[in-house]
């Protein structure tokens, strides 16, 4: 769960991000202003871009499935939430090469430190402390798992969740984002999205955790190892708002709900 990352690559991230960012805003006036071809040869600089950027996104051991031991991979951006991965209306993302058939989600929350990043963009990271979704969690046969994922100066933490697909029950949005990918053994098979909102989700973690229903990584534990219990586990009664961080426009502000259509 490291973030580390050469000076060359974030360098490089640093400019091609600039240069997208600028493209895409001299993309939008073209389009305003009728000149289509110049659009197009705009997009298409934004689209290698794009590509670069995703392929570059490094994979981090964000959860091990409970009921295979299958480690759980996801690329993301752990530089800083200043690039197109963090994007909440249209994020640059790449799907895990491989992803065991009991995954069914993953959220996140995050603690920011400053300074803070603004991109021209609306950015939603989740609340500052960790949680679980009841309605997921309650199913029958459902784990999650919480694991401590740092991205540059903020800490965030990924909460996955494995099991059968509970029947009548909408998951979660993918950490980050606006929509989550429903898989079928293993297979991306579509899209669907939920309302964010903090009336839908427990904070207090010690009473799932007693249960087993959830279970914990260490922080920098590179083997993932699983633990059980609330004894020793640092993600419990951590201070921090219990509401979702939205930063959009050059501020930060924290809401109960977030539906984020049209922000930033």
């Amino acid at each position: 769960m490291s973030n580390d990352r050469t000076d060359d690559y974030t360098t490089e991230r640093a400019r091609l991000m600039a240069e997208g960012n600028r493209l895409r805003e001299q993309a939008r006036e073209s389009y305003r202003a009728g000149r289509m071809d110049e659009a197009l040869r705009l997009r298409a600089r934004i689209a290698e871009i794009s590509r670069w950027y995703e392929d570059s996104q490094p994979e981090i051991t964000v959860a091990r499935c409970p009921h295979s031991g299958v480690p759980v991979r996801w690329p993301i951006d752990t530089v800083g939430l200043d690039s197109w991965f963090w994007e909440y209306l249209n994020p640059a993302r790449r799907p895990p090469d491989v992803l065991p058939p009991t995954w069914l989600a993953m959220t996140g929350a995050m603690r920011l430190s400053d300074p803070v990043e603004h991109p021209p963009f609306a950015v939603v990271p989740g609340p500052e402390v960790p949680f679980v979704v009841p309605r997921i969690l309650n199913s029958p046969g459902v784990r999650a798992v919480l694991g401590e994922v740092p991205v540059g100066r903020h800490t965030g933490w990924a909460i996955s969740y494995f099991g059968p697909p509970p029947e009548n029950v909408e998951l979660v949005n993918l950490w980050g984002s606006n929509t989550y990918p429903v898989y079928e053994d293993g297979a991306e098979n579509g899209w669907d999205w939920d309302v964010p909102r903090v009336s839908q989700y427990d904070f207090e973690l010690t009473d799932w955790l007693r249960s087993g229903a959830l279970l914990w990584i260490a922080p920098g534990d590179e083997s993932a190892t699983l633990r059980e219990g609330p004894d020793g586990c640092p993600y419990v009664d951590l201070p921090g708002r219990r509401t979702i961080t939205v930063i959009a426009n050059g501020v930060v502000t924290h809401v109960a709900e977030f539906a984020g259509h049209g922000a930033g």
